[in-house]
């Protein structure tokens, strides 16, 4: 089988396989690079809520607005990671349209390298227009339901309880609703601040949870026609 090359020469199926598996060895090698971006930002954020935890509630003098700024800050590293994954899930898709095509047919003895062949024009069409394959606020979902939701969620706890210790423990909840007030803001404005973040943070849990169908949908049910009757070759 040829294909055209970029001068106008065809090439051979043995060349092109030898091309595809270099590029396959670079796309694996930037792929990883982006994951570990990704636990590196995770890590920075574990890091900050531990500093702001420690600090925090063991320093009576600081009010309990320092948590807030707790949360804005591991909010800033959830967007980072949330770009991070994009770009992570852009090129993880090339990979996989090389596992489960390329790597595949290898494996099988089966490499359909065909002009018009629907993985290969894929690949083509992604490396001449590249594109996220989801939306910021899908891959925000995402990074909150994998980490970021148990550190605002220990963040969160961290408030309440240095709004009960501090300046002095509560010993009532009108004491305790008297500690959570912020000069002119009332503690009441401090609660309701916190179940609204709760409640848009599992908003988008439940986004980042749904299916996707489309670009990232790799022959979830049924097998791809040409591969009907392999198990039995």
């Amino acid at each position: 089988m040829l294909i055209e090359g970029k001068d106008g020469d065809r090439l051979t199926q043995s060349e092109s396989i030898t091309v595809l598996t270099h590029y396959y060895r670079a796309e694996v090698s930037r792929s990883l690079a982006w994951r570990e971006r990704l636990d590196r930002t995770t890590n920075w954020a574990v890091g900050a809520t531990a500093a702001f935890l420690g600090f925090g509630l063991s320093h009576p003098e600081i009010t309990h607005a320092f948590f807030f700024f707790g949360l804005a800050l591991i909010y800033i590293l959830l967007f980072v990671e949330a770009r991070r994954y994009r770009f992570y899930d852009a090129y993880e898709y090339r990979v996989r349209l090389l596992h489960q095509n390329f790597i595949y047919g290898v494996l099988t003895r089966r490499v359909h390298l065909e002009e018009g062949a629907f993985w290969l024009a894929e690949l083509a069409s992604d490396l001449r227009f590249p594109q996220y394959k989801m939306d910021l606020t899908y891959a925000l979902g995402r990074r909150i339901y994998a980490n970021y939701m148990y550190l605002f969620l220990v963040l969160i706890a961290g408030w309440m309880l240095k709004i009960k210790l501090h300046p002095a423990p509560a010993r009532s909840w009108e004491q305790f609703y008297v500690q959570a007030s912020l000069g002119i803001v009332p503690g009441w404005c401090i609660f309701t601040f916190i179940l609204l973040f709760l409640v848009h943070l599992g908003v988008l849990i439940n986004i980042g949870r749904r299916k996707r169908g489309g670009r990232d949908a790799f022959y979830g049910g049924a097998r791809p026609p040409h591969l009907e009757g392999l198990d039995d070759a």
